[in-house]
């Protein structure tokens, strides 16, 4: 007589937009008396990035972290499941790159597994490990983000440059603190620790344009000067209306010839576009340049 098998009913979260269009539930069977770890191992989420967290809840239970750093790690007895309690649910919940060893040992003492609560008590550590390794990027990798002549332009324009690596370029304008990244394709600006990008921006030659006259704008006002001198306009795009966001902050998007797309918020953002758009670094330099 052939045992009744084990039925298990798997689910996992989405993580990103897109990942959502289709279920990713599904059933399968396991031999009856399956240890729970190496159930979880055989179903672990199809998406295997370093550094990303997986919580794996079992009929309702938080039982064990996922990574592909580390494998299974339980939080839980190594039980044998049985046929009679099928079907049995299983979700992973995806922790984001909250790395695995840490949130394992915080849910094994006790802590509950609540993401918005354990990603802000992460936060001062993610920050950490996020500086250690732009740094050692900025020293061992050659590439940079932006140009040679982008980083010119903004010195000269008066910004400091504070971290330049392939990925990532900080710097301070008229006191107030940048954030440039890389996003596939697109330069990604933040502003004075915005949670959400001021300028999302393609090609870099472009961001590059962009950059430098928003530094150049920040310098004047600093100096009390308006922040772009009169000029004559150039014919940039035309724009659609984005939602605002955040609320209450009004958006535009553009997009043009040879892949050109500009997503900004706030009308500084896009003062600054249409005094970019058109313009060499050289000039901007010139016009702004106190």
């Amino acid at each position: 007589m052939v045992d009744a098998p084990v039925l298990v009913d798997l689910d996992r979260d989405s993580v990103a937009m897109g990942d959502d269009m289709s279920s990713h539930a599904y059933r399968r069977s396991f031999p009856d008396g399956t240890r729970l770890a190496d159930l979880l191992e055989a179903t672990h989420p199809e998406i295997e990035n370093r550094g990303w967290s997986w919580v794996a809840v079992v009929d309702g239970t938080v039982s064990a972290v996922w990574s592909v750093d580390h494998g299974v790690r339980l939080l839980v007895r190594n039980r044998r499941l049985r046929a009679a309690a099928s079907p049995i649910p299983v979700v992973f919940r995806y922790f984001l790159q909250i790395d695995p060893r840490w949130l394992h040992e915080r849910l094994a003492t006790g802590a509950a597994a609540n993401l918005d609560a354990l990603s802000a008590e992460y936060a001062p550590r993610a920050a950490e490990r996020l500086e250690t390794e732009q740094r050692r990027r900025e020293r061992e990798v050659p590439e940079k983000l932006l140009s040679a002549a982008a980083v010119d332009a903004l010195v000269r324009l008066g910004a400091t440059i504070d971290l330049h690596s392939d990925g990532r370029c900080r710097f301070f304008a008229a006191g107030e603190r940048w954030v440039v990244v890389r996003a596939d394709s697109m330069t990604l600006v933040y502003r004075a620790e915005t949670a959400a990008p001021i300028a999302s921006l393609r090609p870099r030659s472009f961001a590059e344009l962009w950059l430098a006259t928003a530094a150049g704008a920040r310098g004047r006002q600093e100096r009390g000067l308006p922040p772009l001198p009169p000029s004559v306009s150039t014919e940039a795009p035309p724009s659609e209306t984005m939602a605002s966001w955040p609320p209450g902050t009004p958006r535009w998007s553009f997009s043009g010839d040879d892949g050109h797309v500009a997503q900004l918020s706030g009308e500084d953002a896009l003062d600054w576009y249409r005094f970019a758009f058109g313009r060499s670094l050289d000039e901007i330099v010139e016009s702004l340049a106190v």
